[in-house]
């Protein structure tokens, strides 16, 4: 007659070393059903199976399952491989075998190890036990520190370990360390983009997605490429949280980035945020879907300002970039009967300034003026260039360069006269020791940003890897804006650094690439008689 309702438990799993073949889960059951057979007294019941869990915790459903079901009275013995299939975590695997079997009276036997807590109960008292539990926590220690590095030093080397490729990419058939676009969902990123870009805002962006029943990425992979998602309400709609995820996401400039998350130790199987700092970035990695520049501008547009959204789910078009000239304060928009209209926000809070009012529409009409003003002249700027290159056969790149490095040459000499001046002001009592102290820091971090940039500037000329017109790229940004009729938030984010409204209501304009355009008319002055009337 069957005395015991056996329950087999079987575990394997890379990640703590268990990859031989004596340990997979078919070699256990033909030991474990061997041994079975040879006792009469043992009714199997039915096999427990982790396969691809860690030994170093217990969060295994098969094995929360088997202990239920020793909790409900279905089983009474438990037999295992060996000790290591039982797991890994030296303190929980001595808790369960010393005090939670016995208290249910469960029979425990661990073939590999001749443990027979019912024909031998000092074998599970034996000293070899505990010690055999150390050693198989040990192992996983050092096993899950080996695969740590081995993984890190791949992410160094540029190699995706991850599952999947990112949404907007698949993984190279050809290197699956690699991505080749997605084409079909890489239009969605560029949607994505394109509309933050023309001034959407990202609950427009969620609206028209979600309008059109695209998918989203999860959504998209269980139907495109059969993953094994659960298919959740959440999963199935667009929402602000998605955008960001891609908004922010480098990997659609090229860049690979991995080690966002750390894993606790090797027995806490638990993962946490680490510092952007600390991630292992790989820029060139994979095609871009999106430039650098408009990445960056769409960083400006959505995280790197304070913007709100109209009820037209546009963005406010000069958000983020108009302030009072006084104050320095931000303007705030507010409804007038007829037309709406920019105030001082230290006037409206608290009367510390004075209303530096102006009306929206005016506004709009003004710094479309003035930004078109700005491109003829720059446009003109360009002519100059371009004649004095053509007839001097000049390198503007070269000379805009060796012009900076002058500049630097110049500060560095500076800077190095004020710390020689600094002793005799000390001694002469015309500063303390502290203020002696202070200058002299402020210089040398002066100097040492100044030698960076000389370093930087003189390899450049150094290495001849100068591209044609590097140095002009500002002007073209300008350039292809010419006679705008209309603005919109990337207008405005491109060559705009800050409006400034006075007192009387007038304008004044902070255009971008404020030391670009001081070189450019530098370099025209000082070459004006190759240009031709």
């Amino acid at each position: 007659m069957y005395r015991w309702k056996v329950a087999a438990y079987l575990r394997l799993s890379s990640e703590d070393g268990d990859k031989m073949e004596s340990n997979s889960i078919t070699n256990q059951k033909k030991l474990i059903n061997m041994y079975i057979k040879k006792d009469k007294e043992l009714n199997f019941k039915e096999f427990y199976i982790d396969d691809g869990y860690s030994g170093t915790d217990f969060e295994r459903p098969d094995f929360k399952r088997m202990i239920k079901d020793i909790e409900n009275g279905k089983i009474n013995t438990i037999i295992v491989k060996d000790l290591s299939r039982f797991g890994r975590n030296y303190i929980e695997v001595g808790k369960y075998i010393e005090q939670f079997f016995p208290s249910y009276d469960i029979r425990f036997i661990a073939i590999n190890d001749n443990i027979d807590s019912y024909k031998e109960p000092e074998s599970i008292n034996n000293v070899i036990v505990p010690f055999k539990n150390l050693m198989n926590d040990e192992y996983a220690r050092d096993i899950s520190n080996k695969v740590r590095s081995i993984l890190n030093t791949k992410r160094k080397n540029g190699e995706f370990i991850g599952n999947s490729a990112p949404y907007g990419y698949l993984r190279d058939p050809k290197n699956v360390h690699k991505f080749i676009v997605d084409e079909e969902a890489s239009v969605v990123v560029k949607k994505i983009f394109k509309m933050i870009l023309d001034g959407n805002s990202k609950q427009k962006v969620v609206e028209d997605l979600n309008k059109l029943e695209i998918p989203t990425p999860r959504l998209y992979k269980v139907q495109k490429f059969d993953f094994k998602y659960k298919v959740t309400e959440e999963m199935q709609t667009w929402d602000t949280a998605k955008i960001d995820d891609i908004l922010q996401n480098k990997t659609y400039i090229g860049y690979l980035e991995q080690g966002k998350k750390r894993r606790i130790s090797h027995k806490v199987h638990k993962n946490i945020d680490i510092s952007s700092e600390e991630w292992i970035t790989i820029p060139n990695h994979h095609k871009a879907l999106i430039s650098e520049e408009n990445f960056n501008t769409v960083q400006d547009i959505i995280y790197n300002r304070y913007l709100r959204v109209q009820k037209n789910k546009e963005y406010d078009l000069f958000a983020g970039h108009i302030k009072c000239a006084d104050c320095g304060n931000t303007l705030t928009k507010r409804k007038g009967k007829i037309y709406d209209y920019y105030y001082c926000t230290s006037y409206i809070k608290n009367k510390t300034c004075s209303k530096h009012t102006c009306q929206i529409k005016k506004l709009k009409e003004i710094v479309l003026e003035m930004i078109n003003k700005q491109i003829e002249i720059i446009f003109n700027l360009d002519k100059a260039i371009k004649q004095i290159t053509k007839n001097t056969e000049v390198n503007y790149d070269v000379e805009i360069l060796k012009n900076r490095l002058k500049d630097c040459n110049k500060a560095k000499i500076k800077y190095m006269k004020l710390k020689e001046e600094l002793l005799d002001d000390l001694s002469n009592q015309l500063i303390t020791e502290n203020e002696y102290t202070e200058y002299k820091e402020d210089y040398n971090n002066n100097l040492s940003e100044i030698k960076k940039e000389i370093d930087k500037i003189s390899l450049k000329l150094k290495s001849c890897k100068i591209s044609k017109n590097s140095n002009k790229e500002w002007i073209y940004k300008f350039e292809n804006r010419r006679q705008l009729n209309e603005l919109n938030n990337k207008i405005i984010q491109e060559l705009i650094d800050c409006i400034y409204v006075h007192e009387d209501g007038n304008i004044t304009i902070k255009f971008k690439y404020k030391d670009e355009y001081e070189e450019a008319i530098k370099f025209v002055k000082e070459n004006k008689e190759y240009i031709k009337p």
